[in-house]
């Protein structure tokens, strides 16, 4: 049976190289090869490609100009057309052979794909791509030098079935330092918070180093415009939605919001993205289609960050040493629900405490016109109001 379904996926490969050599997609739908198997066997985008490039790689094909083609990997396209070989072997050899530098020579290369497709026909996959890195420590024994090259950078994003993106990427030896360098300071450990210390892993403070060095560098302002427009975080979401909390009534359940990427965002994380953005409102249809679409309206003005930026400095958790700078406003009343867009409703959080604020239970009050943060019950039973004295200056009275 795997040698049957093995030689049905070389089959496969045939039909889609001759398919692509006609430009079937193109004639009948104006769509690329890839795109004509993404839309027509709801591929994924990755898996469309992987399809076409396998095609390439084991089947000849014949020229615009009616010349014959040979397959990239002739000696992989033999073993696979007898049954010999996985789709996966496939892919191992593929990789191994695009990863070659240009200085190989082509009777060099012909005869490591021949030594790769033989040795595939009794190795694993696994072994299959070890033996391929051997291969290239012999065929290019200085290639420590060809690894500095910035034309082998790669930074891939993929989405899982549980709602997260997964990175994946590869970066020269001096890039890789630049990034480091740029993250090691926002990586390090946070100060202990009521005695408990930052109990997150190595891995997760250098992924939220990341998220925070680009949330810095969108609150900038310096990139590039993107459609006439600065690049930012876009969420859509129904107004009704917006303004039902997830601890309201639970006979309607909040609805959710969309990203910009196509991705779900909760209600919830809506609000604490709105609190200080630049809302646009649009009127729809019964069918959904925009009717009227109002101007870009910041939730808080310029003049009103400056004066809340005065009074509290920094992030006003306790303990936070976040300069304005790395903070949000965060409405104590959110807007949507009919908060002021005042001094007296809105204080600075870091990007870190504005989450728990939103997420995880804490509260913020005025106190004496001071801002205070009050931690849930099951950090303190008797929820006692607490007031951040990192940003304090020597010599001056408090508050």
């Amino acid at each position: 049976m795997e040698s049957a379904f093995r030689l049905l996926e070389f089959a496969r490969s045939r039909e889609l190289a001759d398919f692509h050599a006609r430009d079937i997609a193109g004639q009948q739908a104006g769509l690329s090869t890839e795109a004509f198997l993404q839309a027509r066997l709801r591929l994924s985008r990755g898996e469309a490609h992987a399809r076409v490039r396998t095609a390439h790689e084991l089947v000849g094909s014949v020229s615009v100009s009616g010349e014959l083609v040979e397959p990239e990997l002739p000696a992989t396209a033999a073993a696979a057309s007898e049954g010999a070989l996985s789709a996966e072997h496939v892919h191992v050899i593929g990789q191994a052979m695009q990863k070659l530098p240009p200085a190989v020579g082509v009777r060099e290369r012909a005869e490591a794909e021949e030594f790769l497709a033989e040795q595939s026909r009794d190795m694993d996959p696994q072994r299959v791509r070890v033996l391929a890195r051997r291969l290239h420590a012999v065929l290019d024994p200085d290639g420590t030098l060809d690894e500095d090259k910035p034309d082998r950078r790669e930074l891939i994003f993929r989405r899982d079935v549980g709602g997260m993106d997964y990175v994946r990427g590869r970066l020269d030896s001096e890039a890789s330092a630049i990034v480091q360098a740029a993250l090691g300071p926002l990586a390090q450990p946070e100060p202990a918070h009521d005695g408990l210390p930052d109990t997150r892993c190595g891995s997760r403070r250098r992924a939220d180093a990341l998220v925070e060095l680009c949330r810095r560098t969108l609150d900038d302002g310096g990139l590039p415009t993107v459609g006439g427009e600065k690049p930012q975080v876009t969420v859509t979401i129904a107004l009704e939605d917006l303004r039902s909390k997830q601890s309201d009534d639970t006979s309607r359940r909040p609805g959710t919001g969309t990203l910009a990427t196509g991705a779900p965002i909760t209600a919830e994380a809506a609000r604490r993205i709105a609190c200080d953005a630049a809302i646009i409102p649009i009127l729809l249809g019964s069918q959904s289609e925009p009717l009227d679409i109002g101007r870009a309206t910041r939730t808080i003005p310029t003049g009103i960050r400056r004066a809340v930026v005065a009074r509290d400095v920094g992030c006003v958790h306790p303990g936070c040493t976040a300069p304005a700078a790395w903070c949000q406003t965060h409405h104590v009343k959110h807007w949507a629900d009919g908060g002021p867009t005042s001094l007296a409703n809105l204080v600075l959080l870091c990007h870190h405490h504005h989450w728990i604020v939103h997420h995880e239970g804490w509260q913020i009050a005025f106190l004496e016109g001071i801002p205070h943060v009050i931690p849930p019950p099951i950090i303190d039973p008797k929820q006692r109001p607490r007031r951040n004295t990192m940003h304090d200056q020597p010599g001056l009275p408090s508050g």
